[in-house]
């Protein structure tokens, strides 16, 4: 017999191991992105909090206009950052056994079943992995990263609008 067949069918287990790994890989990927993203949304949200803080204790030092804009940023910042961590609603109607919001109304039985069912079946199996994947990048991602870039640009355009006023004040 060719080890390089399965014992159970005539595939090459090369193909299958790639695939299984490629599956994995991708999965890990945007796992690892997803926590980069929660770091990112943390240190906007500790970024916008000190300027807040330093802003109003320097009420007395710093124009009122200056005051305003550091602290209306820096709390648009910090809403998109908590907005990008919060999970999302389950979007699809199909059952995603790799998160636990979709799965959470099945009793125990139902969700061994369905997850028994699925591993039973590499197609099945591979398109749970498939969705997991499309659903992590298609709405969490994509959504987490697209409130963190508009939190930091709020946060940079006060910043520079603060300055400008800043020294807008001070030049004329």
């Amino acid at each position: 017999m060719n080890s390089d067949v399965s014992p159970t069918t005539d595939e090459p287990i090369l193909p299958r191991l790639l695939a299984s790994n490629a599956l994995r890989a991708n999965l890990e990927k945007h796992m690892t992105l997803n926590k980069m993203a929660d770091a990112k949304a943390s240190m906007v949200m500790t970024a916008s909090s000190l300027i807040i803080t330093v802003a109003l204790a320097q009420f007395e030092n710093l124009a009122l206009l200056t005051i305003v804009v550091l602290v209306t940023a820096g709390l648009i910042s910090i809403l998109l950052s908590i907005l990008a961590i919060i999970p999302p609603w389950h979007v699809t109607d199909k059952t995603n056994l790799f998160y636990f919001r979709s799965f959470a109304e099945l009793t125990e039985d139902e969700f061994v079943a369905v997850f028994k069912e699925t591993i039973a079946s590499r197609e099945k199996l591979y398109d749970a992995y498939l969705h997991e994947i499309y659903y992590l990048g298609k709405f969490r991602l994509t959504r987490k990263y697209a409130l963190l870039r508009n939190g930091m640009v709020v946060l940079l355009i006060g910043l520079l609008l603060a300055a400008m006023a800043s020294l807008g004040g001070k030049l004329f």
